[in-house]
């Protein structure tokens, strides 16, 4: 396992920071919805909706990203556990501080 950490701090109370994590979406949940119902607390720099690349189906997950920290407080106490497209959704803060490195598409492990 590589010594390169994704996130820090605690799963289970993650400090405050502007990019929150909405979890259990509809898989019909779009990026143009998540703006709409977050975009009602502050200004947002982004919403990016989680795919998975081989079906192109949705993951039920997504990261919507604001401008001001004050906001993603706000928007994370009154939208957690919100109906969102016939779905009680989740919202906490994100722990992850970059994204996942991409794989080369090929094994590159010891070789046999």
């Amino acid at each position: 396992m590589s010594n390169r950490r994704r996130h820090t701090g605690s799963r289970a109370n993650p400090d405050p920071n502007t990019c929150l994590g909405v979890f259990g979406l509809s898989l019909y949940t779009t990026e143009r919805d998540l703006r709409e119902v977050f975009s009602r607390y502050g200004p947002l720099s982004g919403v990016n909706v989680v795919y998975d690349q081989r079906t192109g189906r949705s993951r039920g997950f997504a990261f919507v990203y604001f401008e001001r920290i004050d906001d993603s407080k706000e928007a994370m106490e009154r939208a957690n556990g919100m109906e969102l497209d016939g779905r009680r959704i989740r919202v906490d803060y994100s722990i992850t501080k970059r994204a996942h490195t991409p794989t080369p598409g090929i094994y590159m492990g010891r070789p046999t």
